[in-house]
């Protein structure tokens, strides 16, 4: 850590006195190694526990998991994150961390950066889970019509059941079966006749 980074230190936790310094934002507060603020000797921390982005003189901190997040006395959730200023306190299940923000820090430096709302955060994310599941229904739907097309029963049953179902189907399918049988039947008599 150098004088020139933020950081997060515990003060009141296992693991009392570490500091973990901040060099890049979006990050994640958790027990996984894979953490920039790595909470290990706390059983009551998540592998992942919450998400801080850099804000203009602090950082969002945003609930991942289902374990509690409490940002200044107030809980941080998934749609409804807190800002934490230099001096405030994040706590992580029995962990407590104070953040201190360096005059050449990530969040000094952040001042006129557009950071994201909650409200945007949340349309992204439900955009982002929207084309997962539409991705999803598309694969299912290509699983099955894919099984369905190599089988000429299924096939049929298919075909039976949409125009039973679908009265606009049911009308064109009539309409088209009619003007063929009337075409058959008018070069049949046609051709008796010569």
């Amino acid at each position: 850590m150098t004088s020139y980074d933020d950081c997060f230190i515990i003060v009141n936790g296992p693991e009392d006195g570490t500091s973990f310094p901040v060099v890049r934002a979006p990050f994640y507060i958790g027990g996984d190694t894979s953490c920039a603020v790595n909470v290990r000797l706390d059983p009551a921390v998540k592998a992942i526990h919450a998400l801080a982005t850099v804000v203009p003189e602090g950082y969002r901190i945003r609930r991942v998991d289902t374990a509690p997040v409490i940002v200044d006395g107030k809980k941080a959730g998934m749609m409804i994150s807190r800002i934490v200023h230099a001096g405030g306190i994040v706590q992580v299940g029995q962990t407590q961390l104070c953040l201190h923000c360096a005059p050449d820090g990530l969040a000094s430096r952040s001042h006129g950066i557009v950071t994201e709302n909650d409200l945007t955060w949340a349309l992204r994310k439900a955009g982002v889970k929207l084309l997962a599941i539409g991705a999803d229904f598309l694969g299912f739907a290509q699983r099955l019509f894919g099984r369905l097309l190599g089988n000429w029963v299924a096939m049929a049953a298919v075909l039976g059941v949409i125009y039973v179902l679908s009265p606009w189907v049911r009308g064109w399918v009539n309409y088209y079966v009619i003007s063929l049988y009337h075409y058959v039947i008018r070069n049949i008599l046609q051709i008796a006749g010569q």
